[in-house]
């Protein structure tokens, strides 16, 4: 089975769940950019008191149509719940109320059952996605925490830790980069070569993967700030959002009295 079969069975089945309102393809199939690697993303519009009734009943009908070995639900803007099947179809179902479903738009979702119309009256398009003032005063302030820990990793010899932190410090670059992108429903990581520009991936391959070895970790730290801040700055500026001033300098200052003087310096 593909993904194109499981779209199919599920529709079939779906629709004689009489709690079921309506049952939308989003995700990458809902925009039409689906290849060969996409899950299966569905929204079902149910009123709130049926949602764990469906929520059952929807692993019993999945179940039935492939077997799943891997179930999980998490309460997030509604019930979400990821399954994968035995062949790794990937298939993400949130249950969400009516009410909740006017936040989308024709050219992000399809419909599969719609007992009420509510296709026709979502808008054409979703406005340009601008960025998040509170993801970036938090990106912001993490990465210059993180970069103030360095030492603490460094003076305790723990190396494998800090190449962990070192991911994290291009995770938080990614994000930040991420934030320019206005594409409404951007859709997931996996899709980050799409989204970004080939300069901004160009970019982020270029920067060092150390291994754990100090001097190696330290400079891929500085490496990854020195390209992190002044595109954090530039988009605080954007956004009306005050700087950390005492906070980067007293973060300047800790490394200079730890790991050298050149190291306040070199970010």
């Amino acid at each position: 089975m593909d993904q194109h079969g499981l779209i199919a069975a599920v529709t079939e089945k779906m629709a004689n769940q009489e709690a079921l309102r309506g049952l939308f393809l989003a995700g990458s199939f809902g925009r039409g950019t689906a290849d060969e690697w996409s899950d299966v993303d569905l929204v079902a519009l149910a009123a709130p008191d049926d949602h764990a009734a469906l929520a059952a009943s929807w692993r019993q009908l999945l179940h039935s149509i492939t077997p799943i070995v891997f179930w999980q639900e998490l309460s997030r803007g509604g019930l979400l719940i990821n399954a994968v099947s035995e062949e790794w179809l990937r298939c993400d179902l949130i249950i969400v109320p009516p009410t909740d479903f006017g936040q989308r738009a024709r050219n992000t979702v399809k419909p599969l059952i719609d007992r009420d119309g509510l296709y026709e009256a979502l808008p054409d398009a979703l406005p340009p996605r601008e960025p998040n003032a509170g993801t970036v005063h938090y990106l912001i302030h993490e990465f210059i925490r993180m970069l103030g820990l360095m030492p603490v990793g460094a003076g305790r010899g723990e190396y494998v830790t800090m190449v962990l932190g070192v991911g994290m410090m291009r995770g938080h670059l990614e994000a930040l980069l991420m934030q320019d992108v206005t594409a409404p429903d951007p859709g997931g990581i996996l899709h980050q070569s799409t989204l970004l520009s080939p300069e901004q991936m160009a970019l982020l391959a270029s920067l060092p993967y150390p291994g754990p070895e100090r001097d190696a970790l330290i400079e891929a730290n500085f490496a990854i700030a020195r390209e992190f801040m002044p595109r954090a700055r530039a988009m605080a500026e954007r956004l009306g959002l005050a700087w950390p001033e005492e906070f980067e300098a007293a973060t300047r200052r800790r490394l200079a009295l730890t790991l050298g003087e050149a190291a306040g310096r070199a970010w």
